[in-house]
């Protein structure tokens, strides 16, 4: 049974690979963006450090400056000193390859390296850094590849140092003071008004250039790319760990839902099978009884499941799952067998075919049994059996009747008339006498041979089958108790009416009876007993004696014509009752055992008519 597959889990490759590639752009998407932030985060760290040491320059370049004119005024020293004494402290960091200050020109005013003051730094960016004509100095950066520093993070920015180009005249100390309170020193070298920084010019500016050494930048940022990488390519595990999950998972439910589905089929299947089905696991314990087992034997499903087969079923049943199981289909072919057993009031005939249950390793898993029941088909297969018998019997019936009884007649009256002329009490007469019986015993013989062959008309009404059978053991109760034969009448209550000829069954009942009398020679107990068989329809008659039985390969020839057990018996009284049984649209069976007695069941059909 096909099952159709969800779309999304058995989709197209290219589909696939489309959610895959969209899959590696989002990883790598966030790759690239995590790598760009980190980037930017360490490029604004450079930056801040570039500033913070323009600012201690700017700061202590003035301070410096300040201070030596607070200590000279007239004899002090240029402001290129100051900032080359601020650039000398702040080499000591070890992240700092270059610190300079350069003009315009780039010529270099101030460097950590002293020997490369006065040469001229090539510095394409100076361009840049002194365009402040939209406002105030930008701090300008680049990466740079040297021979001998590696790659640097150069940094380019304006140099403003605010410093006052006057001052106020300086106060000569008291100590010093001569008669007047205030008195000026003399005149020095310099004039009182000078430009400060010295000879700096507004179109001269000058530029601050710091060089960062990288590795650590450089060292931090594989890191963080191999961190990113290893997020990235877990990310991406992650994600298609997440779709191969989810598409387990969907196959788990479709398998789940298919194996359910023919769980489901495989359930619905054989609980409308006609056949019984009973399985056992390996260990033993029933766990499959379908619906047609149950109507067969009349226990319901909940009572069998979880039981052993023995405590539930009958022995010629349960005897099936005893013993080794066969573990080949070869040892299993032809063990098919037929049962004749009793469930209830109902007589059935089963066909059994054990099976054991195998998986792929050849493990044993249990064993089921199927159950047909074939009653129908032994009863239509009896009565085929029966009618060719009868066909039989018929012709050669008409033959027997057209060549012996035409003689007999002669025969008789020849005997009539050697009877009259023989005297009377002579012995003469006495043998013509048992010559005329025996001719009316043959005439009667052939009599029932006709009535068993010919069709029956049947004067069907609607007949209390209780009142026929108390009838008919009235009439042979006195002789059976000249037998010590005790008779047992069981009549269940509300029997059903049948439709029947009351004649043609009181014939019947009065040969069974007489039968069963005589086959208890030294006495016993005959048991009748009437039910309702509300399933089948019928009303069932039970008649039981106790007497020696029949042996097992008899039993099938007792409703056979001429087949008697009896000395003085013809043969035909079994045969008879079985055709009018059979014309009444019932049955007649006989079951019986060596030692234990034989008991005859007759089944006739409910009254079909109007009730009176």
């Amino acid at each position: 049974m096909a099952l159709k597959r969800p779309s999304f889990i058995f989709s197209s490759p290219w589909l696939l690979a489309a959610a895959g590639g969209l899959l590696i752009m989002i990883v790598v998407t966030f790759a690239f963006h995590n790598l760009r932030l980190e980037e930017r985060l360490m490029t604004n760290a450079m930056l801040q450090k570039a500033s913070t040491l323009i600012r201690v320059l700017h700061s202590g370049a003035r301070a410096s400056y300040i201070a030596d004119l607070r200590k000279d005024y007239w004899n002090n020293e240029s402001w290129a000193v100051h900032v080359q004494r601020v650039i000398d402290h702040l080499a000591e960091d070890p992240d700092l390859r270059f610190f300079m200050v350069v003009d315009k020109d780039g010529r270099i005013i101030a460097h950590d390296n002293h020997a490369k003051v006065g040469q001229v730094a090539k510095l394409p960016e100076l361009e840049i850094a002194g365009n402040t004509d939209q406002g105030p100095p930008k701090l300008i950066y680049t990466i740079q590849q040297f021979k001998e520093l590696g790659r640097v993070f150069e940094t380019i920015r304006a140099l403003n140092l605010v410093l006052p180009s006057v001052l106020p005249l300086p106060i000569a100390p008291l100590a010093q003071q001569g008669p007047l309170f205030f008195q000026s020193p003399a005149p020095t070298k310099h004039s009182l008004f000078r430009l400060v920084p010295d000879g700096s010019q507004k179109n001269n500016p000058h530029y601050v250039v710091i060089g960062l050494d990288m590795q650590e930048f450089d060292r931090t940022l594989r890191r963080l790319q191999m961190q990113i990488f290893m997020l990235s390519l877990a990310m991406l595990f992650v994600g298609l760990g997440g779709w191969f999950s989810l598409s387990t998972v969907q196959g788990f439910r479709i398998s789940q839902k298919t194996l359910d589905t023919i769980q489901a089929f495989t359930s619905l299947l054989i609980t409308k099978l006609p056949v019984g089905v009973i399985a056992t696991n390996e260990h033993g314990y029933i766990t499959t009884w379908n619906h047609a087992i149950s109507r067969l034997t009349g226990i319901e499903r909940h009572k069998a499941t979880g039981r052993r087969p023995g405590d539930v079923l009958p022995h010629q049943l349960s005897s099936f799952f005893d013993g080794e199981p066969a573990l080949s289909s070869e040892d299993e072919q032809g063990n098919q067998k037929g049962v004749q057993i009793r469930f209830g009031e109902r007589r059935c005939a089963l066909l059994c075919h054990p099976l054991t249950i195998v998986n792929s390793q050849g493990q044993y898993m249990g064993r089921v049994l199927l159950i047909s029941d074939v009653t129908e088909i032994r009863s239509l297969e009896q009565r085929m059996r029966e009618n060719e018998r009868l066909a039989a019997v018929g012709r050669m019936a008409g033959g027997v009747a057209h060549e012996v009884r035409n003689p007999l007649s002669s025969i008789k009256g020849l005997a009539l008339l050697l009877k009259n002329k023989f005297p009377v009490g002579s012995q003469e007469q006495a043998t013509a006498e048992l010559l005329i019986q025996e001719t009316e015993r043959m005439n009667r013989t052939i009599t029932e041979m006709l009535s068993f062959t010919r069709p029956s008309v049947l004067n069907l009404e609607r007949i209390d089958l209780a009142a026929l059978v108390e009838t008919n053991v009235t009439l042979i109760r006195t002789e059976a108790t000249e037998n010590q034969i005790a008779l047992r009448l069981e009549l269940a209550p509300d029997l059903k009416p049948i439709t029947g000829d009351s004649d043609r069954l009181q014939q019947v009942l009065m040969n069974v009876f007489i039968n069963a009398m005589q086959a208890m020679e030294e006495g016993g107990e005959l048991a009748i007993s009437l039910n309702n068989q509300e399933e089948a329809g019928l009303v069932e008659l039970k008649i039981h004696d106790t007497g020696p039985g029949i042996e097992p390969e008899l039993l099938s020839q007792v409703f056979y014509p001429y087949f008697t057990t009896k000395q003085a018996g013809t043969g035909l009284g079994l045969a008879i009752s079985q055709k009018i049984i059979a014309d009444h649209g019932g049955s007649i069976e006989m079951e019986s055992e060596s030692g234990s007695g034989t008991t005859v069941i007759i089944q006739l059909p409910f009254w079909k008519g109007e009730e009176s």
